[in-house]
């Protein structure tokens, strides 16, 4: 054997509590659904046929509160390295298009709304070209359209017009 040793990650990457990112983000689902759980206790589940205000917030709070238990132990079982430099241009993008979409919606239609945000966003991930982007926002546009105005009648502008 050589009394080299074996390189280490370097920089401190992954050392300590800060290079744990399934740590924090189970934290933080932890307490996002102990914060939900906690507002929607008030609510009436409803029954069976008709279910109330407090059951989806409930169901929805306790699968975020397995998610993030999950998260925990794959934070405590992980032994790699993590690089927890922040990817900004995706980052960026991506709110980015949630701007995009909230600024469109009432002034410019459901239509309009989503392929411009597909557009912003979608350059997020690599490899996409404009013609595959509003393929896309047009695809995404005609399924949003369909579910939520022809199939849930929800009173949603379609057009500027």
């Amino acid at each position: 054997m050589s009394s080299e040793e074996a390189p280490r990650p370097s920089a401190e990457i992954g050392r300590g509590w800060r290079g744990k990112t399934d740590l924090w983000a189970g934290v933080a689902t932890i307490l996002f659904a102990a914060s939900a759980l906690y507002i929607s206790a008030d609510y009436g589940l409803g029954r069976a046929g008709r279910i109330g205000a407090g059951y989806v917030p409930l169901v929805a709070g306790l699968l975020l509160l397995g998610l993030g238990a999950l998260l925990l132990l794959r934070a405590g079982r992980s032994r790699e390295a993590v690089d927890t430099d922040i990817a900004w241009r995706p980052l960026l993008l991506v709110v980015g298009g949630i701007v995009t979409f909230a600024l469109l919606l009432d002034r410019a239609g459901l239509i309009v709304a989503i392929i411009a945000t597909v557009i912003v966003a979608g350059p997020a991930a690599y490899g996409n070209t404009i013609l595959s982007l509003l393929m896309s926002g047009v695809i995404l546009s005609a399924f949003s359209w369909s579910l939520f105005v022809y199939f849930l009648k929800i009173s949603i502008p379609v057009w500027w017009f």
